[in-house]
């Protein structure tokens, strides 16, 4: 564990004797003698410079190309091998008819036949097997740290798997995004996987292989001992697996890193690797103004991308020391003579000098600082001796207290690291806009100490079904948070395969009363909306039933028997109470934290005070807000001594906009272009379309009418039409002009791949359209070119 930082001290006024530097003797004879011969030098070093600065930097960015290839090959070898070790187990299977041991046999000597494999998959669907049995066993090198596991004996649910259902319909192989693995040893994994076909092309399994990102990463450490030069390594999806900047790697991906980071200077490069395409680019970092030349290069055909750049300062250092250094000696030439007068003061004043430095840094706390001089053997010798036995026990006992310190504070961190993690968990606020009935869902969620046990979620099943939980895991801190961990993992896959509460608790209570030795257990209200319909269908397992507020103002308590709470047996059988969300009804969700706060009088909050909060809220956020507003007020003084949680759903009208247009002259209407894209935000802010959608939106239309308005006039266009229609689901998208027939849709697919010098001008702005457009689509009628465009419409969350 590494000391924290020595504190500083307050310097002493005796601290720094020295004499300052502009008063020195010594220092003003060098000056005068320095200064000649540097005006005489200084016009060549100028000359010689900036001549030589620009072949440095083309030598530099060549090498930063050659050593970006270099690297790539390397890692493109890596997973090729990998590749070549799974095709191997495939093309094993296919010709020879492998019983299960031997087929587990043969993947263990694939995986420890490659050094950069830890473990793998082998999937078989039933009835491929002699046994007719299906087969689900993850092989691991236990010389490798990780253990072999059958899937099927945990009854892990492998055919519910995204990335198993995607393997099964794959053509050919695909690498995984990073993800940290605790059975392989607490690493960040990456997977192979490839589909199992038999000879028939019928699809029977998977097999998969793992391998640690570092050991992808270790075949960069070279690039990394280069001084100022950066190395980045992102997954196939865009997800950062090497950064050198610290707490990136597998928190962030490239867009999600330039948009927090403010890092805009990179998106030529986020828009190179989905496309896959080398790119290399100067750019000064959006932050600090720092310029680099990075280089852009994907690792083969495994969809992985390295980035390897040099800055710019790096690049030049070799050339400034270089030039530091001929200034250097000619300077020291000049200052023979001076130094020849001053040698004898110095030998007498120099040690004094610089003990004298040492004991003023020790004053302001610097005790690294080195003491000159101890090995001599006269006055000076001594007095640096004492010094250093001085600075050595002050630093000691420092050296303790900053231990001490660090360890606290590593908790601490730890602790607020869980915090973060436990928080992001849970989904964020949300909005559904059906027609012009719009449901509001919003939660709270205060824990008692750094990490708690209480949770809340929903998840959209479809397009018109909402699932929502709100519960409580027995006891608080680290073990109920890692329990509500497990809890929210298996109600969100049983939501997802369940079409009532009822049949949720009853497959959650069968998966957590397994393996829990420690007896935990969790009250969860389960329920789900029907979008279209408003319906509702509500359970219970040792939760508090919810609260109705009517659209008049009634409240009224769901009338629902609640059955017993998740963890401690299987039960098949929890009551479903049914009803209707209606316009202007409000739904409320809550954990006993609310309830059970109590005052400086050991009053708790209690259910009456709780409707009278709710009575006066307007809408679901103001419910939650009003409702921990309320119960912090009651117990004011008072600690919090349990997870506080509130979850309301609201049901309101709201307007639908109607479609909206703009007619402009060509070409005078080019001025008018920020009003037209004005016009469109605002039209589809308005119909609650999403910000990326509304973008999207922007870019075609700027696309399509700079079209007509440059290129117009040429054809004979005097006039153009936009309309714009958010409606039943779908962003419609209208341009009309009355020029000459013409179909931008006509115009060939660029070719990216291609060199620019090689490419045709043109097309890239169409081809944009067609990428972002659901459907697209020209027709001429009565003398008007008419171009429609369609986009899905993404409502926009809260």
């Amino acid at each position: 564990m590494d000391p924290m930082p020595m504190p500083a001290v307050p310097p002493a006024s005796s601290a720094d004797v020295r004499v300052p530097w502009h008063a020195s003797l010594r220092t003003r004879l060098m000056a005068w003698v320095g200064l000649l011969l540097a005006l005489l030098l200084l016009a060549g070093f100028a000359t010689a410079f900036l001549a030589a600065r620009e072949r440095v930097l083309a030598d530099a960015e060549a090498r930063t190309r050659y050593e970006a290839r270099q690297a790539a090959d390397r890692l493109d070898a890596t997973m090729r091998s990998v590749r070549v070790s799974g095709e191997a187990m495939i093309e094993l299977n296919n010709r020879v008819a492998l019983t299960r041991a031997e087929l587990l046999e043969a993947m263990e000597a694939m995986l420890d036949a490659n050094p950069v494999t830890v473990g793998g998959l082998v999937a078989l669907e039933p009835g491929v097997l002699a046994d007719r049995a299906p087969l689900a066993f993850y092989v691991g090198i236990a010389a490798r740290g990780v253990p072999d596991r059958d899937l099927l004996a945990d009854g892990y649910d492998l055919a519910g798997r995204e990335w198993y259902q995607r393997t099964l319909q794959a053509t050919s192989p695909w690498w995984s995004e990073p993800y940290f693995n605790e059975t392989a040893g607490g690493r960040y994994m990456t997977t192979l996987n490839l589909p199992l076909r038999d000879r028939s092309a019928r699809r029977i399994g998977m097999v998969s292989l793992d391998v640690p990102v570092q050991a992808l990463s270790s075949s960069l450490e070279s690039l990394r001992t280069v001084t100022g030069q950066r190395t980045a390594l992102f997954a196939p999806e865009g997800t950062i697996a090497v950064h050198p900047e610290r707490g990136i790697a597998f928190a962030h991906d490239l867009p999600g890193y330039i948009a927090r980071a403010g890092r805009s200077d990179l998106a030529p490069m986020e828009a190179a690797r989905v496309q896959q395409r080398p790119l290399q680019f100067t750019h000064a970092d959006a932050r600090d103004g720092t310029v680099r030349y990075s280089v852009l290069q994907p690792v083969g055909g495994s969809g992985w991308t390295l980035q390897l750049s040099m800055g710019r300062d790096a690049m030049l250092a070799g050339l400034d020391s270089a030039m530091r250094m001929l200034g250097l000696i000619g300077g020291l030439v000049a200052l023979l003579a001076a130094l020849a007068v001053l040698r004898l003061a110095r030998r007498i004043t120099v040690p004094l000098t610089e003990l004298t430095t040492s004991a003023g840094h020790f004053a302001i706390g610097e005790f690294d600082w080195p003491v000159p001089h101890d090995a001599r053997g006269d006055e000076v010798g001594v007095m640096a001796r004492a010094l250093e036995r001085a600075r050595d026990s002050i630093r000691q006992q420092l050296d303790e207290i900053g231990r001490y310190a660090t360890e606290r504070q590593k908790l601490q961190s730890e602790l607020d690291i869980a915090r973060g993690i436990q928080m992001s968990m849970l989904p964020r606020d949300r909005d559904f806009a059906v027609g012009d009935i719009r449901y509001r869902l919003q939660a709270r969620l205060e824990p008692a100490k750094a990490v708690g046990g209480d949770f809340h979620g929903h998840f959209l099943q479809g397009a018109d079904r909402v699932w929502f939980v709100v519960g409580d895991v027995s006891d608080k801190g680290v073990p109920a948070a890692l329990f509500m961990a497990r809890v929210v993992t298996v109600l969100e896959v049983a939501t997802a395969a369940s079409d009532a509460p009822d049949r949720v608790l009853a497959d959650a209570a069968r998966h957590l009363s397994e393996n829990n030795d420690a007896c935990m257990f969790a009250t969860v209200l389960c329920g789900v909306l029907d979008l279209a319909s408003g319906e509702l269908a509500i359970a219970s397992a040792g939760h508090d039933a919810p609260l109705l507020r009517h659209a008049d103002g009634r409240i009224d308590s769901i009338p629902l028997e609640s059955g017993p709470a998740l963890g401690f047996d299987a039960v098949d059988a929890f009551e479903v109470w049914r009803g209707r969300l209606q316009p202007g009804d409000l739904l409320l969700a809550w954990t006993d934290g609310v309830t059970e706060a109590f005052d400086g009088d050991d009053l708790a909050f209690g259910e009456e005070r709780m409707q009278a909060a709710l009575r006066t809220a307007g809408s679901a956020a103001e419910a939650c807000d009003g409702m921990l507003i309320a119960v912090h007020a009651f117990a004011a003084g008072v600690a919090q001594s349990d997870d506080i949680t509130v979850f309301a759903i609201d049901c309101g009208s709201q307007p639908v906009p109607a479609a909206w247009s703009m007619v402009l002259d060509v070409p005078g209407g080019r001025d008018r272009l920020p009003e037209v894209l004005a016009g469109v935000e605002a039209h589809l802010h308005a119909a609650g379309i999403d910000s990326g959608r509304v973008h999207d939106a922007q870019v075609i239309v700027e696309e399509l009418a700079c079209n007509v308005m440059d290129h117009g006039a040429q054809a004979g266009v005097d006039a153009m039409r936009l309309d714009v229609t958010a409606a039943d689901g779908r962003v419609v998208l209208e341009l009309r002009d009355n020029g000459a027939a013409y179909d931008p849709l006509a115009h060939p697919v660029p070719d990216l791949d291609a060199d620019l010098e090689d490419r045709p001008i043109g097309g890239l702005g169409i081809h944009l359209v067609r990428e972002l457009a659901q459907d697209a689509r020209y027709h001429r009628d009565a003398g008007w070119n008419h171009m429609r465009v369609v986009l899905e419409a993404i409502p926009s969350p809260t």
